[in-house]
């Protein structure tokens, strides 16, 4: 890879691929209701917290297991005494305590503390995986990505920036056609997202980086790691993939998308995520 002045950090799903709604709705809920045992009423208000968490609110975009915990904590809250409901103490002490989220990670915390609530969640993960591969199949990327990516590509390093696994990452990009624009991958097996950035800033010797998501989280991410962000609007990805292409992208080439520029995204973003 040739070392660049601009890095272009792209979050995967919900941003370069339509794949989100199909992950949480076709792959991590149908997972948590076949490992865990919850009666109608509990498992019905379950799905309603875990896609509110997921899919509407400012943790769109938190890695699985932040996000599993966050769905449980606020069903707890609900039914305190309900005792079909985990014990969260070993998953809570894993999300504080783990450098890095993924199943190889847990698998690898378990070892040193082994825990029946946590052979639950890694069940969780891989059955979620495989139901991830099923769902999102033959999926492609959003109108206009291609086209930005290449015109990006042209004076600026394209990273991969991402909390799903390298693995699913490489078919996901590899299949949509868009791994011809790529020049680092990083996945949840690189850390979290701010220390990837930073890794890939490193990798291309940038001086400036700007980071596409859809969600707040990829803006804290990205401010973490002393970028900037531009936000792909959840059901408008196709006008905002033109817009960076067209306005924000040569704005950021000439160093004019600044803090001030961002806020007005960011304000549009946060309207639409009310």
């Amino acid at each position: 890879m040739i070392p660049s002045r601009f890095l272009i950090g792209v979050d995967s799903d919900g941003t370069a691929f339509d794949s989100v709604n199909h992950k949480h709705l076709e792959a991590f809920i149908p997972a948590a209701m076949e490992i865990w045992t919850m009666d109608g009423e509990v498992a019905d208000k379950f799905v309603e917290i875990y896609k509110q968490v997921n899919l509407y609110s400012d943790l769109r975009g938190t890695n699985r297991f932040p996000a599993l915990l966050e769905t449980f904590e606020q069903l707890a809250r609900i039914y305190p005494e309900d005792p079909e409901l985990p014990d969260l103490e070993p998953l809570r002490a894993f999300v504080q305590g783990a450098p890095r989220y993924s199943t190889f990670s847990l698998q690898d915390w378990m070892t040193k503390h082994p825990s029946s609530a946590l052979s639950k969640v890694l069940a969780w993960s891989i059955r979620s995986n495989v139901l991830i591969a099923r769902a999102c199949e033959g999926l492609m990327p959003y109108e206009g990505v291609q086209e930005a990516l290449k015109e990006a590509g042209k004076r600026a390093a394209i990273a991969v920036i991402s909390a799903a696994s390298r693995e699913e990452l490489e078919k996901d990009w590899v299949f949509g056609g868009l791994m011809r624009h790529v020049d680092i991958m990083m996945g949840q097996e690189d850390g979290l997202k701010p220390d990837q950035l930073k890794k890939a800033m490193a990798l291309s010797s940038a001086a400036s980086a700007l980071m596409l998501g859809d969600a707040n989280q990829d803006a804290v991410a990205a401010h973490e790691a002393g970028a900037l962000f531009y936000p792909i609007i959840p059901g408008r990805e196709a006008d905002c993939w033109q817009v960076f292409r067209t306005e924000v992208l040569p704005l950021f080439l000439a160093g004019k998308y600044d803090a001030a520029k961002e806020a007005e995204y960011l304000k549009t973003m946060k309207d639409a995520m009310k």
